[in-house]
């Protein structure tokens, strides 16, 4: 559900020499004027999957560098299913790319799918979230192949862990051990499953997402749980938060 207080999924991560976004959700591009930030210095945006609380704010983006004269092309990285889909949407946007700057380059992200750039790695691995839909698609026919992935993110040393949405912790089992930072969603997986396995994993700090309505503004009662279970290192996103890993 959209938020009166909260805009959806984007993150913008930043390295020496690397600037890309995790997710593209709805109100992404007035955070990015809202706090400042160039969108010349977006290099590229990786996609999780595509529920519109997570890709809805691309073509709004789009559109402002094409306002913004933006020149340098933009790679766009999102699940191989919906390549087709958002090239004829832009079109439908009237972003043509005959006519708009930049250059909007459409990656297909598979489960093989590895980045590696400027000291930068970031591998997928795919979630069980849209697995619920099996049922309609197999009956109805559609073309949708359920892609939903999490992001591991390896630079200089450190390593981040995106859980995007999932169908639960145990997406996350396999792939968060020692890692310095976890950006996990909290609806679908709840924060008591959450907080015990960043303990067992050796998670060094978690960062909360998603949030459910039933938590909204309880994030007190929430960091005392966690306080509770035994985890200090725990933050509950909101909107402009600047982390330093």
């Amino acid at each position: 559900m959209p938020s009166p207080t909260r805009f959806c999924s984007s993150f913008l991560f930043q390295t020496e020499k690397l600037n890309f976004l995790l997710d593209c959700g709805p109100g992404v591009s007035f955070s990015i004027l809202r706090h400042r930030i160039d969108p010349e210095l977006i290099d590229s945006i990786f996609i999780s999957h595509c529920h519109t609380d997570h890709i809805g704010g691309l073509f709004l983006l789009v559109q402002m560098m094409h306002l913004l004269q933006r020149r340098r092309p933009v790679n766009v990285y999102l699940p191989e299913e919906a390549v087709t889909g958002v090239r004829n949407y832009l079109n439908t946007c009237y972003l043509f790319p005959e006519r708009i700057t930049p250059r909007l380059i459409l990656h297909p992200v598979t489960p093989d799918f590895r980045f590696e750039e400027e000291s930068v790695t970031i591998r997928v691995v795919a979630n069980r979230h849209l697995m619920g839909n099996e049922s309609v698609i197999r009956e109805l026919n559609y073309p949708n192949k359920m892609q939903s992935f999490c992001y591991v993110v390896d630079v200089s040393g450190k390593r981040m862990v995106y859980s995007g949405d999932i169908e639960s912790s145990g997406d996350l089992v396999n792939i968060i051990s020692d890692a310095d930072l976890l950006i996990s969603e909290c609806f679908h997986a709840t924060v008591d499953e959450l907080l015990p396995l960043a303990l067992e994993k050796h998670v060094k700090s978690v960062l909360l997402t998603h949030i459910p309505p039933e938590l909204e503004g309880k994030e007190q009662e929430i960091l005392q749980r966690a306080r509770k279970a035994g985890f200090e290192k725990l933050t509950i996103a909101h909107d402009g938060l600047l982390m330093e890993v």
